[in-house]
């Protein structure tokens, strides 16, 4: 176990032993990343009792509905070192992203997070996972528009609708990233909806975990609407 971590599923948590196994068996990791996402899930419940982190409802479950959820999109870049998760707030899928890349040479994820308090979670999840993650505390508008840096993938989970979602990732796309977006049940709708403002080809990818979830990929964004749907959403 790494220094400073905590034992895993500590005696009280509401986490289910069972439920860590089948997420393991669904998303391998090493030993080493299973200990930096022992310590983060410890730290999430928590922190869990005084900020909103994940619906409560899900924690029994949280290593499969959270945990592999965010493991999974790995698979689908796997030459990816450089990521960006928009809207990160309790870390998923951001948090343990970095958590999985802690040993690949030159890896980092930016979490972009404008709430003040899910940002400090975030980097006190980093610090004790030491984990490749940076914290940026700012709106993904300006994180956006200030990133000089090529982001390999870009990813954001239960953050806005897709028209929205790609308004924000399409500089970065444009750059040379790949976007992940973890997507539930309405996503044939939204699919629709954005294609009023975007030229797209998605890829769908049905979610390892089961259910209704879904990966939505995208590696060209092309707007039809210039006034931009970021505008839209910040209107409404």
């Amino acid at each position: 176990m790494l220094a400073g971590m905590s034992a895993p599923l500590q005696k009280h948590s509401p986490c289910s032993a069972t439920d860590k196994a089948a997420a393991l068996a669904l998303t391998p990791v090493s030993s080493e990343t299973e200990a930096r996402l022992d310590a983060y899930v410890d730290l999430l419940v928590q922190w869990q009792t005084k900020t909103n982190l994940v619906a409560p409802s899900t924690l029994p479950q949280l290593w499969t509905r959270h945990i592999a959820d965010s493991l999974q999109l790995l698979a689908l870049a796997p030459q990816a070192t450089r990521w960006a998760d928009l809207g990160s707030g309790g870390g998923f899928p951001g948090v343990v992203l970095a958590c999985a890349l802690a040993g690949v040479e030159g890896a980092r994820v930016d979490l972009v997070e404008r709430n003040a308090k899910k940002a400090a979670f975030l980097r006190e999840a980093v610090r004790i996972t030491a984990s490749p993650a940076t914290i940026h505390l700012m709106d993904i508008g300006d994180y956006v528009e200030r990133s000089e840096d090529r982001i390999d993938c870009v990813t954001a989970r239960a953050l806005a609708p897709l028209q929205v979602l790609l308004g924000f990732a399409e500089p970065l796309v444009n750059k040379g990233a790949k976007a992940l977006f973890l997507k539930g049940q309405d996503v044939e709708d939204e699919l629709t909806e954005a294609t009023i403002y975007w030229n797209i080809e998605p890829r769908i990818h049905s979610s390892r975990t089961g259910g209704q979830g879904r990966i939505v990929e995208f590696e060209h964004i092309e707007r039809r609407d210039r006034r931009g749907a970021r505008q839209a959403w910040r209107g409404s």
